[in-house]
C-alpha cells in the first residue's frame, strides 16, 4: 500500500483508497460526510485520526487491502505534519504564488528531507492561462531546491462547486479543464510511485 501525505493545504483513481484526516478542522471528514449523503457506495473512506493513531490506522488499512492512503494534514506548523510525512512514501506540498506559501513549502520540504521522504511541490490556485504565473512559481521552487510537479492546478470554478456536493470535479464536470488536470495529476503520481491504474475506478477527493 502506498501512503501519500498532502501537507499545508487542501486527491485518486483506479484503486481502493482511504483518506486519513489529521486536520482538526476536519474539512476532508466533512467532505466525506456530504459524499455519503449522496452516493450509494461512498468511496473513498474518510476517517479522522490523530497523529498517535496514524501508524495503527495505516496498518489496518494495509491489512484490509487498501491500495492507497492519503493523509490530509493541517496548514502551518503542527504535530500532525511530521507524523504524516514520516509515514508517507511521497509528500505532496500544495502551494500558491505568495511569499507566505513559499515559506511553508521550504519548511515542509525540509521536514521531508530530514525524514527521508520524497517531496514534491504542487502549484495550486494558479491563474488560468497565465504562463508567467507558472514560470514564477518554478523559479521560486528552483531557488528553494524543491522539485515542482509538472501538473499545475488552476483556479477553476468547478473545484469550488463540486466540494459542497461531496463530489470530485471528474464527477461534477467530467469534460472540464479541472477534471482533465486532476486526471493528469493522478497519472503523474501513479508514474512516480509506479502503480498501475487498470483496476476498477473508485474516484477520490479532488
Amino acid at each position: 500500500m502506498y501512503t501519500i501525505a498532502i501537507t499545508i493545504n487542501k486527491g485518486a483513481a483506479g484503486h481502493n483508497v482511504i483518506i486519513f484526516d489529521l486536520d482538526t478542522q476536519q474539512n476532508s471528514t466533512s467532505w466525506g460526510k456530504r459524499r455519503r449523503q449522496q452516493q450509494e457506495e461512498p468511496l473513498p473512506v474518510v476517517r479522522f485520526v490523530t497523529e498517535n493513531e496514524l501508524a495503527e490506522e495505516i496498518e489496518r488499512a494495509r491489512a484490509a487491502g487498501c491500495d492507497f492512503a492519503l493523509i490530509d494534514t493541517p496548514p502551518g506548523r503542527s504535530a500532525e505534519a511530521p507524523a504524516a510525512v514520516e509515514a508517507a512514501d511521497l509528500a505532496l506540498i500544495p502551494f500558491w504564488l505568495e511569499s507566505d506559501a513559499f515559506d511553508g513549502v521550504a519548511k515542509s520540504a525540509g521536514l521531508a528531507r530530514r525524514l527521508g521522504t520524497p517531496a514534491v511541490a504542487v502549484l495550486n490556485f494558479a491563474t488560468p492561462n497565465s504562463k508567467s504565473h507558472e514560470e514564477a512559481a518554478r523559479s521560486v521552487m528552483e531557488a528553494l531546491n524543491v522539485p515542482m510537479c509538472p501538473i499545475v492546478l488552476h483556479r477553476y470554478e468547478a473545484y469550488r462547486l463540486a466540494n459542497p456536493k461531496g463530489l470530485t470535479v471528474q464527477e461534477f464536470e467530467p469534460e472540464s479543464r479541472a477534471a482533465a488536470e486532476i486526471a493528469a495529476l493522478w497519472d503523474w503520481v501513479s508514474a512516480e510511485v509506479q502503480v498501475s491504474t487498470s483496476a476498477i475506478v473508485h474516484k477520490g477527493a479532488a
